[in-house]
């Protein structure tokens, strides 16, 4: 399996290999949680409920990017990019409007 780890850092679905995270303690709320959390599920405006708990401080920023380094080879950092608008992919949420037009 080291292997095959080792291995898959040439390719693009690397992260599938990679070891979960050591601790749930992360600094921010990941999406995968919280489309399953009783107060999303019970709320009566569930977007608003969602796109508040989505919302980071300055400092989850700072504790989030301390907590990622090493991108390719740390899970964690994938989870939390896991559907967020990033630099990385904006362009292509861009251009899929500009194909609705």
């Amino acid at each position: 399996m080291a292997e095959m780890y080792q291995n898959s850092l040439d390719t693009a679905l690397h992260w599938i290999l990679a070891e979960e995270p050591k601790t749930r303690d992360v600094p921010v709320s990941l999406l995968d949680d919280l489309v399953i959390h009783p107060d999303y599920l019970g709320a009566e405006d569930p977007r608003t409920w969602l796109r508040r708990q989505l919302l980071v401080s300055r400092e989850k920023v700072n504790k989030t990017a301390a907590a990622t380094i090493g991108q390719r080879i740390n899970a964690l950092w994938a989870a939390d990019r896991k559907l967020r608008f990033t630099t990385s992919n904006f362009g292509h949420i861009l251009s899929t409007f500009d194909r609705k037009k």
